[in-house]
């Protein structure tokens, strides 16, 4: 990652410190020695650096730096030639130099800030990094620019700074995977020290139970969690959506009857505590269509639908279950309206495929196939799916 880092950098920036004018500067400071020998050692550095043989360049710089340590171009090369051999803190005395020489360097300052950022000097780093980011010279520094004052604002845990660089950097570049994986691991570290705090402080509070309830749910200890759950309701019998955990919770452990109906009663508590709970009318919809209770099926499903309707898993829940009474026209929009929430769900585009043939729509059944195949081909393997998902999702029956 590093190494891939420092390429780009490089790739930014090893020709705005250009050698012009390093010759000269060189032999105004140089008068005990040829002329030529100061030509030779420039275009040396240059050409090595053009040809990224960095230990070359470095070589041929840290001569040229001891005949005219004034030369502020010298200073600057050096450093760049120092972060790329990973000699991270001589890279930043390298800048300083430079800039102290010349202040009016605007690529050595933002080098700096990069170099004080990863070394860990983030109050340093973030007074150059920060309005280099608001106008970046062009969109690969911007990104770098950013990803370092990211890093530095949460280094000083100054959060909300961070989170705005994050949502800036999604903004420009949203499909950015480094970007997407930084922004999500700012928000997991910031999460996981909420969580801490809030371990230490208020180590019996209804809310520890319930983030120790939500750790176990996502490592698939769905035993344990619901022991948590349960403690939840014993301190607060109220707290909307427990019971639905709960009932989630079960219908994880096992798909026999008696812990489905453990599951259905969980979800029917949750709807005498909240009646708009779309995700536990859902569920009690889908325990019934799988007991092919289709009216009971019908009426739950429907009711989730009224109260999310942009909730797809319902909509296709609910056309199934029409699909299954041969109501296939009544089917379709609860469909239609999956996919278009939805693009990516093949499930959704399988049953569209299946109804459009049993309509006799050929042309659509073939388009919605097509889909399908497309997104079933691409879809990741089993074990890099992301586990606990919200609700029981819809699959393709046998």
């Amino acid at each position: 990652m590093r190494t891939a880092r420092r390429q780009v950098v490089l790739f930014c920036f090893c020709y705005v410190l250009a050698f012009d004018g390093i010759t000269e500067s060189v032999v105004a400071q140089q008068t005990n020695r040829p002329e030529n020998h100061l030509e030779i050692l420039s275009k040396q550095a240059q050409e090595a650096m053009e040809a990224k043989d960095w230990p070359a360049a470095k070589d041929s710089l840290e001569k040229l730096a001891e005949l005219a340590p004034n030369a502020s171009e010298v200073q600057a090369n050096l450093g760049l030639v120092y972060y790329s051999q990973n000699q991270v803190s001589e890279a930043a005395k390298a800048f300083e130099r430079a800039l102290k020489l010349n202040p009016k360097m605007a690529r050595a300052e933002m080098m700096l800030g990069l170099c004080y950022a990863e070394l860990g000097r983030h109050r340093q780093a973030v007074p150059i990094l920060a309005p280099a980011f608001r106008r970046p010279p062009d969109r690969q520094i911007g990104r770098l620019l950013g990803l370092d004052l990211q890093r530095a604002y949460a280094g000083l845990h100054q959060y909300e700074k961070a989170v705005a660089v994050a949502e800036e950097l999604l903004h420009r570049y949203p499909n950015d995977p480094e970007i997407l994986f930084q922004s999500s691991r700012l928000n997991a570290d910031r999460a996981y020290e909420l969580m801490s705090q809030l371990m230490q402080g208020s180590p019996d509070s209804v809310w520890v139970h319930y983030a120790r309830a939500e750790v176990h749910e996502s490592s698939q200890r769905h035993d344990l969690a619901i022991v948590e759950y349960k403690k939840v309701l014993e301190m607060e019998p109220g707290m909307p959506g427990i019971h639905f955990r709960i009932g989630r919770a079960i219908l994880q452990t096992s798909k026999e009857t008696n812990a489905t109906d453990a599951a259905l009663h969980e979800f029917e508590q949750e709807l005498a505590t909240s009646p708009e709970n779309s995700d536990a009318e859902y569920e009690i919809g889908e325990i019934f269509r799988q007991r092919s209770q289709l009216e009971a099926a019908i009426y739950h499903f429907s009711k989730a639908v009224r109260y999310h309707p942009n909730f797809a898993q319902a909509r296709i829940g609910l056309a199934s279950t029409l699909m299954t009474r041969g109501e296939m026209r009544e089917a379709l929009p609860h469909l239609l309206e999956a996919v278009r929430i939805e693009p990516q769900n093949e499930v959704a585009h399988f049953r569209l495929a299946s109804l459009y043939k049993s309509l006799g729509d050929t042309a659509n059944q073939q388009k919605q196939m097509a889909f399908f195949q497309r997104l079933h081909s691409a879809a990741a393997p089993d074990g890099l799916r992301l586990p606990g998902a919200s609700v029981t999702q819809q699959r393709i029956d046998p």
